[in-house]
């Protein structure tokens, strides 16, 4: 397992930096970077469009999507890697990276759709049990929540519950991807190297954590438009996470 130092005080504020070389990687390979931005908000959109109609559904896809989030990022993080190693690197050769660790990308893989698929269990039923309402879309079913008292437990629980997964699978996963990618390791490995990182510095990753929530907050509040440019900044960032805390 990879050995990681505990970080001093004045690395807390080392995320900021991750952004400011995920942007750099950005405009090193718009084309490349953009395409996968693009991709994400279309599925992102057609999702949400299908779930439209039924809240709860809608809820837990747009939950669901910060869970999926590092498998998608894939190619990117092979962007970022190659870029760094001063060598060029194609679309094609991005969108393919997931063959050099095929068994520890597959595992990765079932353990997020594990995750979103309880995450969808969960919302449902909450909803079911705690929620006091006959909202018919998600709008509506968010202000309902936000404005009626009576929905109060089902926001605390929903914001508890949500959110203390959504810790989990980010401790889980901050750095396994990237190392998945980059040292083609076992997952459990990978998975005890995010543990640690985040065990080690808990004040940085906590940072990251809510910089991660809160771009991708922004991209869902602007119709997901400004995940074009959000999703790919944020996989580029995440390569230079992972390179910082396994150095």
């Amino acid at each position: 397992m990879s050995t990681i130092a505990a970080a001093p005080s004045s690395d807390i504020a080392q995320p900021f930096h991750w952004l400011a070389e995920g942007w750099r990687d950005i405009w090193r390979q718009p084309a490349e970077s953009l395409f996968y931005g693009f991709a994400v908000t279309f599925a992102g959109a057609v999702i949400l469009q299908l779930s439209r109609n039924v809240p709860w559904l809608y809820v837990a896809a747009v939950g669901g999507f910060m869970l999926v989030a590092p498998m998608l990022a894939t190619g990117l993080y092979q962007i970022s890697r190659r870029i760094e190693a001063g060598e060029k690197i194609t679309l094609l050769d991005s969108m393919t990276a997931w063959r050099e660790n095929l068994d520890g990308f597959l595992a990765f893989a079932m353990l997020l759709l594990f995750a979103g698929t309880f995450w969808q269990l969960i919302s449902a039923v909450l909803i079911a049990m705690f929620y006091h309402g006959n909202a018919a879309d998600p709008v509506a079913l968010a202000v309902d929540v936000l404005t009626n008292p009576a929905n109060g437990m089902f926001f605390a629980l929903y914001l508890g519950i949500g959110g203390l997964l959504a810790a989990l699978v980010f401790a889980v996963s901050v750095i396994t991807m990237p190392m998945l990618l980059d040292r083609r390791c076992g997952l459990l490995t990978a998975i005890g190297a995010s543990l640690q990182a985040v065990s080690d510095r808990p004040l940085t990753m906590a940072l990251w954590a809510g910089l991660i929530a809160a771009l991708t907050a922004i991209g869902f509040a602007t119709f997901l438009l400004s995940l074009i440019i959000i999703m790919p900044w944020l996989g580029h960032a995440s390569w230079h996470a992972y390179r910082a805390l396994t150095r």
